[in-house]
Order: C-alpha cells, then sequence, then structure tokens
C-alpha cells in the first residue's frame, strides 16, 4: 500500500485580496476550497468591454493563470468544442463554497456539472439571484447552459440549441451548520459573520491532521456570535493547518456595522427632503441597518428590483431577512426600454414588454414607488442608488435638504478611483456634494486575527486573500508562540502534518 501525504496547493488568493481557489488533496480526495474570480489579475488583462471568448472556453483564462491548467475539471461542452475530450468522470470531489461574493464562487460558472458544490442554502438563493436577475459572463452558477450543441429542425436543417432546453441543473449539497463527509474526509461547516448571508467556515478533518478554513468573517457584524462560536470549536481541534483571510491585517481601525446604523440614524435626523444611499447590493447587514433607520425616522427604504428578488428567496427559504411587503420597505421600478410604466396611453402588455420576466412579478406589488412618487414625498424615502442607478437621479431631482450616505468600501485600483470621480461629478450636479461615507468592513482587522490566531493555536498558518502575507510573521511573534507562517506561492504544493 502507498502513503499518500495530505497536502494544499493555492491557484487563487496568494498575495491578493479574494480569487480563492484552494485545492486541498487528502489521499485520494481532491476539494476545492472556493472558486473566486481575481478581481486584480483580471482588470489586468479584461473589462467590461473586452472578455474572455465563450468560444475559447477556458483558454483565455488559462493563457492569464486565471485558470489552473487542470484535467478533468472543466465543463465537458467548452472543452468539446476547443478540440479537448473531457475526461468520462471527473478528477475532484467536491468544491466547499465559504460565500456567494464573486472573489470566492464566480469561476463554478466554468466547473463541471457533476462535480458537487457545497454551500449553504443562502449562498445557493444568492446564485440563483445571479442566474435569473444577472446578464455578465460569470452566471451559470446553479443552472449551466449546454454551449455549442446542435439539433435538426423541422425544415431538416441544422439549428443551434437555445432556451430551455440547454439547461443542466448542478449537484448543488446543502451544509447550514452541519458535519459532513466528502469520501472519507469528514468536515465541519460552521456559520460566521460576514457582510452578506450565508458565509460558512470549515474544519477539515484530514488523515494528516485538521485543517480550518476561515473564509471571509468578522465579529462586528450583526452575527459576530457565529464567529465566535467557530472560534470556539476550532480551537478545541489541534489544528495542523489554518487558511486565513487577511485583509485588513495592515490596520487596526474600522467600524462596527451597529456604528454604520448610529452614524446614518445621526445624518438621517438631520437631512429635511430625499436620503440617497449606496450600500452593496446583497449585503444584508447594511440592508438592516438602512432600515432599521429607516423604521425609526418614519421613512421607507427603497431597493431595487434585483435586490426584491433576493429577499424574496430568502423568505421562501425561511432565511431571516428584511421582507418585501413590509411597510418601510419599497420596490423601486425604472424606467426602462420605452420608459410606459405607469402611463397610460399604453396598455400594460405594452408597458411590462419593458421588463425582463423575473422583474414582471413585482410590477403589481402593493409596494413598488416610481421615481414620480419619490419625487413628491422626498422627506419619506431613503432611496438606494448605486453607481448604474445614479440616471435616476434626473428623473428624481432631490431638493435642496438632501443627502448622499456612501456605504461601500474606498476605491482600492484606479477602476474604482475613476468610477468614483464620475459619482461625485453626478452627486455635484444634484447638489448632494460633499457626500458622507460610512462604512464597516467585512473582514477582521489585525487586533482581531491576533485574538484568532491566539485562540486556535495552529501549527501552521496559510495567509491568504491579503496583500500583506508577511505582516502574519509580526502577529505570531507578538503572540510567542510556535506557529510556522508560511507565505504561500501560486501552484505550489504544500504537505499537511507530518
Amino acid at each position: 500500500m502507498v502513503y499518500k501525504m495530505s497536502c494544499l496547493t493555492f491557484y487563487g488568493g496568494v498575495n491578493e485580496i479574494g480569487g480563492n481557489k484552494i485545492l486541498l488533496e487528502d489521499q485520494d480526495r481532491k476539494i476545492f476550497l472556493d472558486f473566486g474570480m481575481s478581481f486584480s489579475l483580471t482588470n489586468k488583462y479584461f473589462d467590461e468591454f473586452m472578455q474572455p471568448r465563450k468560444c475559447n472556453g477556458i483558454f483565455d483564462l488559462i493563457e492569464f493563470d486565471l485558470l489552473p491548467d487542470l484535467k478533468g475539471l472543466y465543463r465537458c461542452d467548452y472543452m468539446r468544442h476547443c478540440r479537448c475530450k473531457p475526461e468520462e468522470k471527473p478528477n475532484f470531489d467536491a468544491i466547499l463554497l465559504t460565500h456567494a461574493h464573486m472573489d470566492h464562487s464566480a469561476y463554478i460558472h466554468y466547473i463541471r456539472d457533476d462535480i458537487p458544490i457545497y454551500c449553504t442554502q443562502a449562498s445557493k438563493d444568492i446564485m440563483q439571484a445571479l442566474d435569473e436577475t444577472s446578464s455578465t459572463g460569470t452566471t451559470e452558477l446553479i443552472w449551466l447552459r449546454e454551449s455549442f450543441k446542435m439539433y435538426i429542425n423541422k425544415k431538416g436543417e441544422y439549428s443551434r440549441l437555445q432556451g430551455e432546453k440547454t439547461k443542466v441543473e448542478r449537484k448543488y449539497e446543502l451544509i447550514d451548520e452541519k458535519t459532513f463527509g466528502v469520501g472519507d474526509t469528514k468536515i465541519d461547516a460552521l456559520p460566521v459573520s460576514h457582510s452578506l448571508e450565508g458565509a460558512t467556515a470549515y474544519i477539515l478533518h484530514t488523515e494528516n491532521g485538521t485543517v480550518v478554513y476561515t473564509g471571509d468573517f468578522r465579529f462586528h457584524g450583526y452575527k459576530g456570535n457565529l464567529t465566535r462560536k467557530f472560534i470556539k470549536k476550532a480551537a478545541d481541534t489541534e489544528s495542523v493547518a489554518l487558511i486565513t483571510e487577511g485583509t485588513r491585517v495592515d490596520s487596526r481601525d474600522g467600524l462596527t456595522e451597529n456604528d454604520v446604523k448610529e452614524g446614518v440614524m445621526e445624518r438621517v435626523e438631520r437631512t429635511k427632503n430625499l436620503v440617497v444611499v449606496n450600500f452593496p447590493i446583497r449585503d444584508t447587514d447594511r440592508m438592516i441597518s438602512f432600515y432599521e433607520v429607516a423604521k425609526n425616522t418614519n421613512r421607507s427604504l427603497v431597493i431595487n428590483l434585483k435586490q426584491a428578488h433576493l429577499l424574496h428567496l430568502f423568505e421562501k427559504s425561511g432565511i431571516s431577512t428584511p421582507r418585501i411587503d413590509d411597510e418601510h420597505i419599497r420596490i423601486y421600478v425604472p424606467r426602462k426600454g420605452w420608459g410606459v410604466f405607469g402611463d397610460d396611453r399604453f396598455p400594460r402588455r405594452i408597458q411590462y414588454q419593458d421588463y425582463d420576466k423575473w422583474e414582471r412579478e413585482f410590477l403589481e406589488h402593493p409596494n413598488i414607488v416610481t421615481a414620480d412618487e419619490i419625487k413628491k414625498e422626498q422627506e419619506s424615502f431613503i432611496f438606494r442608488c448605486d453607481f448604474f442607478e445614479l440616471k435616476e437621479l434626473i428623473d428624481i431631482r432631490p431638493k435642496d435638504g438632501s443627502t448622499y450616505i456612501r456605504s461601500v468600501c474606498e476605491p482600492f485600483d484606479i477602476e474604482m478611483e475613476l468610477d468614483l470621480e464620475k459619482v461625485k461629478n453626478w452627486l455635484k450636479h444634484f447638489g448632494l456634494f460633499p457626500y458622507h461615507q460610512i462604512h464597516a468592513s467585512g473582514h477582521l482587522n489585525r487586533d482581531e486575527l491576533y485574538y484568532v490566531i491566539g485562540e486556535i493555536n495552529p501549527d501552521n498558518i496559510y495567509p491568504i486573500h491579503t496583500e500583506h502575507p508577511k505582516m502574519f510573521r509580526e502577529i505570531v511573534n507578538e503572540i510567542d508562540r510556535d506557529i510556522n507562517v508560511n507565505i504561500v506561492e501560486k501552484g505550489i504544493k504544500y504537505r499537511i502534518g507530518n
């Protein structure tokens, strides 16, 4: 019998924030921990108007090391189209998803449909919402749509197969706070606090010791107690390896989610007319903060159709978030296409043709609101408005005494800096400048990481999702423990245990 070591290989999240793709090999089992997009590396070669070619399958991304060149991992329709014979069976046993942010999940798009994906119900709902409401190239997270297939039509001619006939459902396994197995590898899934629903950390019991993978986590959200429970569980395992994010390892400051709510409350109470805000579209903790402020100031929080769709999915799954029928929640219906929604000159059928099928289910909801209504009663609303929705201000026309609260992270690349300059131009035009920045991160700071490392006390640390991995050596020196900090390199195998 050949004795095999367990090992880790990092294909993303190395010296960067996000892009996590970590392969755990435990004897004959191969398990990926997340499979996300590297924003920093992707932006070096591609942008909104220059995307990887679908006709080239995975190979545009492999060219720039955005995807690892591994057999038996990628979807068969792409491989066949590129004249590559796919493996009969996948060479990988599972993908464990920590949460549904794109830097952890987007490249599931390229994965074979017969590789099982383990995640929470909330993460699956978020990805379903993305599949149903987004037109980007990194959907097909729940349903793979087989491409490059033909059929013989009624005329006896070849046609491209399109539409619902191309849909293939992926294999999802729901793991909300439970212990499960991938082969003989026992895994504990534990919920943690992050900036969206469904975030999970994993404790993996391999043949050569226990591996703890934090994903993205924090203490200062409304569910910080979940993170503390995970840390306590991990501390009891005598782990040989801790794979942890370090997004803010270089920072000791930061607001809590409750600080955000209090800061927003103060600003809204001082605002006579419209409150315009921007917060991440799927950040439900932040939505709750603004919802609570709206309720306490006798206003309504206005969300967009995509957010309404996600909340509707959460409600059906029994996940506790604001409900779209709440009296302090309104659903904004923008003018699209012909821009005739609510215009009595046009029949309803014509009005509805401006909207996608998933949007139409909300058009008769009693809580919908239009620009005209907000314009007339500006003191009654907190209007969420991101970069792509700024054009709605042309119709709403904020009055003097309105304000803008920016509740997203500061820009961390050139593209984001340029976008912020455009935002400032819009705000100046509508008298909403200077704006108010009130934001809490989804990640731990240095002092909190010090606490986590001290409590778990692993044999080895593998810092990822950070631009400052060497700072973990400083933390370990401060703790004064015999912990080895591995500054990982992309594509290198690291053995686990003895």
